[in-house]
């Protein structure tokens, strides 16, 4: 079976998928450091940064990929062969870190339960809103020091995990534009089954 090859990136593209993938191990940083005993110590503000990253980094990716030769054929309905047969083929290190990436997303999204809108009152007590539905109206809960901490966690673990998601799928997506050559044999692969079918 044939390997699917990168023909001849662009420097630009290679400083795409680099750069995608450094706010993605920046993102995973954030998200393993939520799980450290003790007091939050991850600043919302660089997970703030890192998903916030993800308009411009994706986005691009994601318009790359739409009008590039490789995604017109890559990503088109008919061609799940040939899309799959390019994920099997990237490199090991590569399907590695995307299984990581996944991972992570499923460990928080299963630790993710304690995420709230928790705010500090000017007292020095913290609290989160909940909905009261016999009431029909917003009101405050207290939480405890700790109660806090795990939310403020938890809601930094879900937004970076999210972050390093999207910044991991723009990379892919930056490989798929830049893979013309392995387009076409997907597509003469994928014709050559719909013959044999």
């Amino acid at each position: 079976m044939d390997r699917f090859e990168l023909s001849s990136p662009t420097r630009v593209s290679r400083m795409h998928f680099v750069l995608a993938w450094a706010l993605c191990v920046l993102a995973l940083l954030l998200t393993t450091a939520t799980w450290l005993p003790g007091p939050n110590q991850v600043p919302f503000a660089a997970v703030g940064v890192v998903f916030v990253a993800i308009f411009p980094v994706f986005g691009a990716a994601l318009v790359r990929a739409l009008f590039s030769e490789g995604g017109r054929t890559l990503l088109g309905r008919a061609n799940s062969i040939g899309m799959l047969q390019f994920v099997r083929n990237l490199s090991t290190g590569l399907k590695c870190a995307y299984v990581v990436v996944l991972a992570a997303l499923l460990l928080t999204m299963a630790t993710g339960g304690a995420a709230q809108d928790a705010k500090t009152d000017g007292r020095g007590g913290h609290y989160c809103t909940r909905w009261n539905n016999t009431e029909r109206r917003c009101e405050p809960v207290p939480l405890t020091a700790h109660e806090y901490d795990e939310a403020t966690k938890a809601q930094a673990r879900v937004f970076a995990a999210g972050a390093a998601l999207f910044h991991a799928m723009g990379g892919f997506l930056v490989l798929v534009a830049a893979s013309p050559a392995a387009a076409r044999r997907a597509g003469t692969g994928s014709e050559r089954v719909a013959r044999m079918g």
